[in-house]
């Protein structure tokens, strides 16, 4: 007589691997819409069942031991390919939960998602906005939108898919203030890159401070003064009229790219992955 194998602790390890993947019970816990305590308490299930700790540490501060580790590694690709199979089937399935820096939503990625609506009716994308460092859990997000440096490694546990170039360039209103520097605190090199890339010498007056792009951009539009912006945030800006770029623009080396989960590629995700590339080809 075969000896009896013990049932599958399904929701266990869905409760773990989602706390692994997202990087605490209380983000593991909103995803998968219970508590708190019911993912804390099928881990702990799980730990019982194993018969060795899958976290260690303080209370408040707890972290996964190696063995926790290995065991995700061999659980999530499983996971993962079941997400994609039931991707499109439903409406939580055809969800895109996006982490995005907030100027470039703003002022390029907002203003192009009705035609990504238009191409795509049955995904629906989830917008937030965030400059935080990425690691594995993405804060949440299925998908990050942020710089990555050409000397930079993509963070471990993560895929990058650049899709659009970046470039540089000093912008003035037309009637503008051109001696006059603007710069955002969140970009705080921006004069000093500009420089070292095209050989020009910044504007002698200012700066004038701002705490990020956004309102630096708005003060160039009022004619307060010049800013070095990236392209995609003012192109419409410069098309208009609004603004104009006495220089040009020059690639830094650097790109925008989309971050995901490594082996985690939904249909849905795959469709806006390859519409950023459009778009940032267009």
């Amino acid at each position: 007589m075969k000896p009896s194998v013990p049932p599958l602790p399904l929701k266990a390890l869905q409760a773990f691997e989602a706390t692994m993947r997202l990087g605490g019970m209380g983000r593991a816990a909103e995803r998968l819409g219970v508590t708190h305590g019911a993912v804390s308490r099928q881990i702990g299930l799980l730990q019982q069942a194993l018969g060795h700790p899958l976290f260690e540490g303080p209370r408040n501060a707890r972290r996964p031991t190696a063995e926790a580790e290995r065991l995700w590694g061999e659980i999530a690709p499983a996971f993962a390919a079941l997400e994609q199979a039931v991707a499109g089937r439903t409406r939580a399935g055809r969800r895109v939960r996006v982490s995005c820096l907030s100027t470039l939503a703003a002022r390029w990625l907002i203003p192009r998602l009705p035609d990504f609506a238009v191409a795509h009716p049955g995904v629906v994308v989830e917008l937030t906005e965030s400059y935080a460092a990425l690691d594995r859990t993405l804060g949440g997000a299925d998908l990050a939108i942020r710089m990555l440096a050409s000397d930079t490694a993509c963070p471990e546990g993560l895929e990058a898919v650049p899709f659009m170039d970046n470039s540089i360039g000093m912008v003035v209103a037309p009637g503008g203030a051109p001696d006059v520097r603007l710069l955002s605190r969140s970009h705080p090199s921006a004069w000093t890159d500009w420089t070292a890339l095209t050989g020009r010498s910044a504007p002698a007056g200012g700066p004038i401070e701002f705490d990020h792009q956004q309102t630096m951009i708005e003060a160039a539009l009022a004619g307060l003064g010049a800013a070095v912006s990236q392209r995609p945030l003012i192109e419409a800006d410069v098309a208009a009229g609004r603004l104009v770029a006495p220089h040009g623009f020059v690639g830094d080396g650097a790109a925008f790219a989309a971050f995901h989960r490594r082996g985690e590629a939904a249909a849905p995700m795959r469709r806006l992955l390859l519409w950023l590339q459009a778009q940032g080809r267009a």
